[in-house]
């Protein structure tokens, strides 16, 4: 058997070296490991974490239920109330449908208050789109408008007898309307209305009497 010889310095260090060498080929080969299971599990779990740990990717209706909410709140901004509704209406008929097909807990309680904003912007662009119609138009001051035209049209044709009595009507539904007006553009309307069925009831009376 041969016996152990006594290592150089030399030979010492190149041992010693070549450990260290190994140890850290060793580490490398761990951290490349390492790196590469979390850079896949960041690539599994990313997702899920952007959507309340749910481990899974949101469905379309929530993702659709989104935009429509976020058109709805532009076109409010923008006074396109009727706009505003629809879209928002829409956001939450797709709110739903994501509730309804939600795969956790947390998935549905994100559809659904998703949902209840849809519903309450809907509800709001509603009111807003009824505030900003005109009024409405009282029967009365319509039909004295009307029989005003035909009063008109009657005088033209000579037809004065007639003018005069169209001329009356128009004349007392005017003042009927200015009784019951509910604001005070609409009490106006029915004034001026009324003046201008007096001057031609004057005018119908004179050539009346006259012919």
């Amino acid at each position: 058997m041969q016996e152990n010889r006594k290592l150089q310095p030399h030979e010492r260090f190149l041992e010693r070296l070549h450990l260290e060498k190994e140890k850290f080929m060793q580490k490398n080969r761990k951290l490349r490991q390492i790196v590469l299971a979390v850079s896949v599990s960041s690539a599994l779990v990313f997702p899920a974490l952007a959507y309340g740990q749910s481990w899974t990717y949101p469905p379309v209706e929530l993702r659709l239920a989104r935009e429509g909410l976020d058109s709805a709140r532009l076109a409010l901004d923008a006074r396109e109330y009727e706009r505003a509704r629809r879209l928002a209406e829409q956001a939450a008929a797709d709110a739903r449908l994501a509730e309804a097909r939600a795969e956790t807990e947390s998935m549905r309680r994100i559809a659904q208050d998703l949902r209840l904003s849809s519903e309450a912007m809907r509800a709001t662009a509603a009111r807003a789109s009824l505030a900003s119609l005109p009024p409405p138009v009282p029967r009365e001051l319509r039909l004295a408008r009307e029989e005003l035209a035909d009063a008109r049209l009657a005088l033209a044709a000579y037809e004065y007898e007639r003018a005069l009595r169209l001329a009356e009507q128009a004349s007392a539904d005017a003042r009927l309307a200015e009784a019951r007006a509910v604001s005070e553009s609409s009490r106006l309307a029915a004034r001026d209305l009324r003046l201008s069925i007096e001057v031609l009831r004057a005018e119908a009376a004179r050539l009346a009497a006259y012919y």
